[in-house]
């Protein structure tokens, strides 16, 4: 049931009944699960996952190699455009890394405010995000440019809605659609319209992957003389992995395919990135070079903010 919950339920008036009919549990069983985790801290909230690049925003992957990494999280953590930052060990490597999104015409001017020298790694192909602990999760090869217009105010009202968190309940959509002011029907056919182009990616329970015992999270790098297409496409293919993209070679950090992976220890995370490095070893044209990267602190992990409510 947790598993399917951070799949996303479906768009339809009754959710969570349809997924309890085909999860084979009754609608209240499955909506309390959902609430035990949320009491417990073991999800962070129930709400829509967004992609952010179809809706005005750009973002990238930043580092910094820092001989005080709490200094720098210090700026970091309070700024919106932050969602996360950890600190992440590997020998030679950068030891500060943070994602930073902003809306497109200001994305560049912000990242300009940053007080300390840094490398920005934006995604330029993305062969799978799907963070579903527990259950197998979904290769999906995604572009990273798109030309859809950016929301209206109608728009602007769902997202607002959904991008934080929403309450667990049978007439999901009933009571978010009174809440923007909208018809049922007019927001489920928006939301559906979105989930077919992209712009919307689930709606689902998110958990917190530490409180929820996957401890070791695992940044695995590998650097490919060629082409990463096939070998994105072989990671994105494994269960272990969570999100897996390319992004381009930088000085400070040689390195074009990255992957995720969450294990309840650091021995679960040293074995999955064996597996890793063993599926990309029977390629063509294996990696070059590989590493994994562990967080040994987290400074911030949040969903991000688009709108202001």
């Amino acid at each position: 049931m947790l598993a399917a919950l951070q799949s996303g339920i479906p768009i339809t008036r009754h959710p969570f009944e349809e997924l309890a009919r085909e999860l084979g549990c009754g609608e209240s069983e499955l909506i309390e699960v959902a609430a035990e985790a949320l009491r417990e801290g073991r999800a962070r909230r129930f709400g829509a996952v967004f992609d952010t690049r179809r809706l005005g925003f750009s973002t990238t992957l930043c580092c910094a190699e820092t001989s005080d990494p709490d200094a720098a999280a210090a700026f970091l953590v309070p700024r919106r455009e932050v969602t996360h930052c950890y600190r992440r060990e590997a020998p030679g490597c950068p030891n500060l890394w943070w994602t930073w999104s902003a809306p497109a015409e200001t994305f560049e001017a912000s990242l300009a405010e940053i007080p300390f020298p840094f490398h920005s790694l934006p995604a330029t192909r993305r062969y799978k995000v799907d963070v579903v602990f527990g259950g197998a999760t979904r290769a999906l090869e995604e572009s990273t440019i798109d030309n859809l217009p950016p929301p209206d105010e109608k728009g602007r009202r769902i997202i607002c809605a959904l991008q934080g968190e929403t309450e667990v309940r049978p007439d999901y959509f009933e009571a978010l659609a009174e809440k923007i002011g909208l018809r049922e029907w007019d927001l489920l056919a928006t939301l559906e319209v979105w989930r077919r182009q992209g712009r919307l990616k689930r709606i689902g329970l998110l958990l917190d992957h530490r409180k929820s015992g996957y401890t070791a999270n695992g940044m695995c790098c590998f650097r490919l003389a060629g082409e990463t297409q096939a070998a994105g496409r072989a990671l994105a293919a494994l269960n272990e992995v969570t999100h897996c993209y390319e992004r381009p070679l930088n000085d400070a950090f040689p390195y074009n395919l990255f992957a995720m992976v969450h294990g309840t220890s650091v021995e679960e995370a040293n074995r999955q990135f064996d597996l890793l490095k063993s599926c990309l070893s029977a390629l063509d044209e294996p990696p070059t070079a590989a590493v994994m990267l562990l967080s040994t602190k987290e400074y911030k992990k949040t969903s991000i903010s688009y709108y202001r409510t």
